[in-house]
């Protein structure tokens, strides 16, 4: 198989695995399975969309505060197994898998924040925490550099996760609703929602966005295409303002 078409069998997996766990979301006040069929076992692909969208499938079983389904973690352990992290990944990447990595370890009960894994060196990416490094290049970025990490960063943007990018979020809003903003006028819809997502997690903590929300996850239910994945930010983000500002899920 060519790596064009491998490229694309990956991505088709990646929309089939957010809309299953979009239809969770959307249909049902109880976590369901969201990843395994008990009668087809995960494939390559399959395991590669479970690593890649990583902390969006608990994304149910946080805002219901429930323990992630049996089976779906076990999914979680084998596509982490198939994929492992490597040197060479992106920081995002590593950051994602870090993020999973804390939600399989801490479970999804409720009532805390869930840490990152302690600092050190380890299997996902070393230390828990930005470091001053980290942290003085994060000082230095320009609204649009912060948008655009932001954006590939968009599945942290969880409900009890706590860490340096949800605590950015909540303090460089202007800087990502600017970048919000953009996106709509050059109609990059799945970027918008993204960001829009980081938004709404930043009004859940107390922070106050430069845009009317509500307003524009409207727009872009309206005009965001049909992709599953960004359907999946969006009822994210509409979950997250629910608590705050009554918008629809």
């Amino acid at each position: 198989m060519s790596n064009a078409a491998l490229r694309a069998d990956y991505a088709q997996a990646v929309e089939q695995l957010a809309g299953r766990v979009l239809g969770v979301l959307r249909d049902t006040q109880a976590p369901l399975p969201a990843v395994s069929d008990a009668d087809r076992p995960a494939d390559t692909a399959a395991l590669a969309a479970v690593r890649v969208l990583g902390p969006d499938l608990f994304a149910p079983s946080l805002f219901c505060r429930e323990p992630l389904p049996q089976p779906d973690r076990e999914a979680l352990g084998s596509a982490l197994q198939a994929f492992p992290p490597h040197p060479d990944d992106s920081a995002e990447a590593r950051w994602r898998d870090r993020t999973t990595a804390a939600l399989l370890a801490h479970g999804t009960n409720g009532g805390t924040a869930v840490p990152y894994p302690a600092d050190g060196p380890g299997a996902f990416g070393g230390a828990g925490g930005a470091d001053a490094g980290e942290e003085a290049e994060d000082a230095g970025l320009s609204w649009q550099e912060r948008s655009r990490r932001m954006a590939r960063l968009a599945p942290l943007a969880l409900p009890e996760v706590d860490g340096p990018f949800q605590q950015r979020a909540c303090r460089h809003v202007r800087a990502l609703s600017r970048g919000a903003a953009r996106s709509l006028m050059r109609r990059d819809y799945p970027t918008a929602a993204r960001l829009v997502r980081w938004l709404a997690l930043a009004r859940s903590r107390g922070a106050a966005p430069a845009l009317d929300l509500p307003t524009v996850l409207d727009h872009l239910r309206l005009w965001g295409g049909g992709g599953a994945r960004t359907a999946l930010d969006l009822t994210i983000a509409g979950r997250l303002l629910a608590g705050t500002e009554g918008a629809p899920r």
